[in-house]
């Protein structure tokens, strides 16, 4: 269970209160999270959600360079590159296998059991999309392979593992994004509860 400071810096990474926490997957070097682990399932009165997005980027400077690179046509880029097949796509499958197997293994097996028995259409989804809810090829997102591939002590996302490299040849750490402005915003309640 997060201790309830680490939520509090979550929802203050993201501006919004996240739901679902199950726990840092990654911290950076300056010890801020920077990916979590998210519920894949989400019980409505109408039934159940799937969320199929295991791991969620959350420090605020490395979402901010992801979407600069998405602005910059990076997910049409990398696209291109899975659509012309070989080994890339191999990876890519290999490692949307081994996200749903991970987002499994999260749900006990009485409430997989339930979810088979009555939502068996959800229960679906939830054991053969991939990375962020991903079927076939697509590219959705840079933000959740990059996630994905930091989360993941095999880093086996071939996607988030271009993501990185693109933004380390850009100068941009994946590991320790320290800057002064990021830092005051992530220790800013600690420091205000310190006084």
């Amino acid at each position: 269970m997060l201790h309830q400071k680490e939520l509090e810096k979550i929802a203050r990474q993201l501006g919004r209160t996240p739901q679902g926490v199950v726990d840092v997957a990654k911290y950076c070097l300056a010890g801020h999270p920077q990916v979590i682990t998210s519920y894949p399932i989400r019980w409505r009165p109408d039934g159940p959600e799937i969320f199929p997005t295991l791991y969620w980027l959350t420090c605020p400077a490395l979402r901010r360079h992801v979407g600069a690179l998405e602005t910059e046509s990076w997910i049409e880029r990398l696209q291109e590159m899975l659509d012309c097949g070989g080994q890339l796509a191999e990876r890519w499958q290999a490692a949307h296998r081994e996200y749903a197997n991970k987002r499994l293994q999260l749900v006990p097996g009485d409430e997989l059991a339930e979810l088979s028995l009555y939502y068996p259409a959800q229960a679906e989804a939830l054991r053969e999309t991939g990375i962020g809810g991903i079927r076939g090829r697509g590219i959705k997102c840079l933000h959740t392979h990059l996630a994905d591939f930091l989360a993941d002590s095999k880093r086996l996302n071939p996607i988030g593992s271009l993501a990185a490299a693109i933004l380390e040849d850009k100068g941009i750490s994946v590991d320790f994004c320290f800057d002064y402005q990021l830092e005051g915003f992530c220790r800013g309640h600690d420091a205000a509860n310190s006084s």
